[in-house]
């Protein structure tokens, strides 16, 4: 059977494998997705179904607070058995320490997870899903991230946000009354991170033609569509449409299908999930409250939109490029890595150890191929929304649209531009700057854009 996602509702994806014009197979292990008015109701019925005897559920503070207390009601009144643990915050990071308090809390005789929550909760609960080898379901209680379907778990590990492999759910079960009533912040951050996928996209497509990177043409159409779906729905997730906030969240879950189809995050996740995770680091390394995910790749989608805005404008001297590159000192960049990423650094430098993707030895041929595809690459930024049409879908949630809206202040925007591409070795606007020597140039002049 072949893969047409432009004839698919979100059902077909279910527990079907697709042949695909990739060449590749694509499946995913999902058995349920549930995304309706009192979802929560069936949760008994799913477990059962599912076969599974004695779950356990995984909450914070707030998660518990929101849909906790009716969840325990309706297993007790099904003569289900289950065990649960309430991480003690309401914000909980998604680090070593966490996976490891979870580990410590876990009923041994419960045969599957459940995580209860979002962003953090799923991919804690995914991974220590995977790592144990046990099943896992999500109950979401707000749209605001696209990663319930996905097979990989973005962590912080040794101070350094790494994606590691992880377990796609059983099942995804998601009451609609509970996704329009969350926190507008909350459903304007699920809005944000699917709006990165515009310049993840433009991200994959240039790799595809500069390293010849795997590309999946029914991929990118998943992703479309759930960039479409979107923003066809914004008014209608601004006034809490149950209807709106149902197609926002299917649309959230496709993204991640389209993850877990590719075996990566590459369909979701580029230069401005990048520039997320840096500042992301940079704000627990200073100690400041943590900002939602989706607020972040929101902001980074403007910036990087207008990065390739500026990029595109300009007449580039290749020769230059290359002359720059030529002039590459591995010690004086490992120095700027160590000031820059603090205790993390260790990792980073390990990577380009590893890889080498600054060095002349690879920059200089990356260059030649840039320069023979420049006219392609220009055709590929073209199809990207304007910046302002970005910022002006933030603003009209009341989302931050500027990162000193989010008190990312001039240094860690600029060090977010230089440095970002090294969390992974992914290709993509970052590293083309780089490449060209004109990083700091076009990031003070995204700034500029900020503050105007």
């Amino acid at each position: 059977m072949m893969l047409t996602p432009e004839q698919f509702s979100i059902t077909d994806y279910l527990s079907k494998t697709y042949s695909c014009t990739c060449g590749k197979e694509h499946s995913i292990p999902i058995q349920q997705i549930l995304i309706e008015e009192d979802a929560i109701l069936k949760i008994p019925k799913l477990i059962y179904e599912l076969g599974y005897k004695k779950p356990f559920f995984i909450y914070d503070l707030t998660t518990f607070s929101i849909v906790g207390l009716k969840i325990d009601d309706l297993l007790a009144s099904s003569n289900l058995s289950f065990g649960k643990y309430i991480l003690p915050c309401a914000e909980p990071t998604p680090d070593e320490a966490t996976l490891g308090e979870l580990l410590i809390h876990l009923d041994q005789s419960c045969d599957l997870i459940i995580a209860v929550g979002t962003g953090t909760l799923n991919d804690l609960s995914r991974f220590l899903s995977y790592k144990l080898k046990l099943p896992y379901m999500i109950i979401a209680t707000a749209p605001s991230m696209d990663g319930f379907a996905s097979n990989v778990a973005p962590l912080i590990v040794n101070h350094m946000k790494t994606t590691y492999e992880a377990q796609i759910p059983l099942a995804i079960l998601a009451d609609t009354n509970l996704l329009k009533d969350a926190p507008m912040n909350m459903i304007a951050a699920g809005i944000g991170d699917i709006l990165g996928k515009y310049t993840c996209l433009c991200d994959w497509e240039i790799a595809h033609v500069i390293n010849e990177e795997y590309h999946c043409d029914a991929i990118v159409t998943m992703v479309n569509q759930s960039l479409q779906t979107v923003v066809s729905n914004i008014d209608m997730a601004k006034s809490r449409n149950t209807s709106g906030v149902k197609s926002i969240m299917e649309a959230l879950v496709l993204s991640g299908i389209a993850m877990s189809y590719a075996g990566n995050s590459r369909p979701a996740s580029g230069s401005e999930h990048h520039l997320s995770h840096y500042w992301e680091m940079m704000f627990l390394f200073d100690g400041k409250q943590p900002v939602l995910h989706g607020t972040k790749v929101g902001i980074g989608t403007i910036a990087v939109i207008k990065a390739y805005e500026l990029l595109m404008s300009r007449n580039i001297d290749f020769e230059k490029a290359k002359e720059h590159a030529s002039l590459y000192s591995k010690n004086d960049w490992t120095a700027e890595i160590k000031s820059a990423y603090k205790e993390a650094a260790d990792a980073v430098i390990a990577l380009e150890c590893e890889i080498g993707k600054n060095a002349p030895a690879n920059v200089l041929p990356r260059l030649n191929r840039l320069e023979e595809s420049w006219s392609s690459l220009n055709n590929i930024a073209a199809k990207l929304p304007s910046s302002d049409f970005i910022r002006h879908i933030l603003l009209s949630l009341d989302a931050p649209a500027s990162p000193m809206a989010v008190g990312i202040d001039k240094a860690t925007f600029i060090n977010s531009f230089l440095y970002a591409k090294d969390l992974r070795n992914r290709f993509g606007l970052l590293q083309i700057l780089s490449d060209l020597g004109l990083t700091e140039e076009i990031a003070e002049e995204v700034w500029n854009y900020f503050q105007k």
